[in-house]
């Protein structure tokens, strides 16, 4: 299918006022893509809220999750104790809340662990591929290491084009100062939402942008010079 717009959403960390205000901005139709590069959940406190609204997301438009490194802690910390007290430092105690105050993993639904467990590891089109974190310039999407694309930070000095010639759209690598970075043939899109930052959403047929604080503002076009930033037609 030839889909009217595809969208990127860059590391929403459990700040549903942003993914909200970014999805009123952009009204996704049934002809849309939508795709969640990872990491929405913990950090933030309203992970609970922000799956919910994924889930319902799917509905409306066709949605593609990634599986990010936070995702992969939380399916970890199932299954050890060890890792399930490292997840909970890394951001997992706030998600934890945000299905009750001191809640533990059986009180997150069988539905929101399904939802997690679908994520994938990348996803490809004709022009892009888009990854939670990183990927080997030189190595086919099929060969590429999962610690590479949902851990690895990306090094503007050393990124180099991948083997396919695609753009990567990319998040994880925090953007401290709310800024995309863009070096042409690869995009990283987390840009610190839960940190004060914004939550991104980029229109990578048109390079489209726009941003929201954790709050829910939208980011007026006249604050940052990266992109159009401002509400659809």
């Amino acid at each position: 299918m030839a889909w009217q717009r595809i969208f990127a959403i860059g590391d929403i960390h459990g700040c549903v006022h942003a993914l909200d205000a970014l999805l009123e901005a952009i009204v996704p139709r049934a002809d849309d893509q939508v795709i969640v590069l990872g990491d929405f959940i913990d950090q933030g406190y309203e992970t609970r809220m922000v799956i919910d609204c994924l889930i319902e997301l799917g509905e409306i438009c066709d949605l593609i999750c990634l599986m990010g490194n936070h995702e992969e802690m939380l399916l970890a910390a199932r299954r050890s104790e060890k890792a399930r007290r490292y997840w909970e430092m890394c951001g997992g105690v706030q998600m934890l809340n945000s299905y009750r105050f001191g809640a533990g993993l059986d009180d997150i639904p069988d539905e929101h662990w399904q939802f997690v467990s679908n994520c994938r590891d990348y996803y490809e089109t004709d022009d892009h591929i888009f990854v939670h974190a990183n990927i080997d310039p030189d190595a086919p999407l099929a060969e590429q290491q999962t610690h590479t694309l949902r851990w690895e930070l990306l090094d503007p000095e050393t990124a180099r084009r991948h083997i396919s010639g695609k753009t990567v759209v990319a998040g994880h690598t925090e953007q401290k100062d709310g800024e995309l970075l863009d070096l042409g043939f690869i995009q990283c899109i987390d840009t610190a939402c839960w940190r004060h930052g914004w939550l991104t959403a980029i229109d990578v047929l048109n390079d489209r942008v726009w941003q929201a604080s954790r709050f829910g503002q939208l980011r007026k076009s006249n604050e940052a010079p990266v992109g159009t930033i401002g509400q659809s037609s």
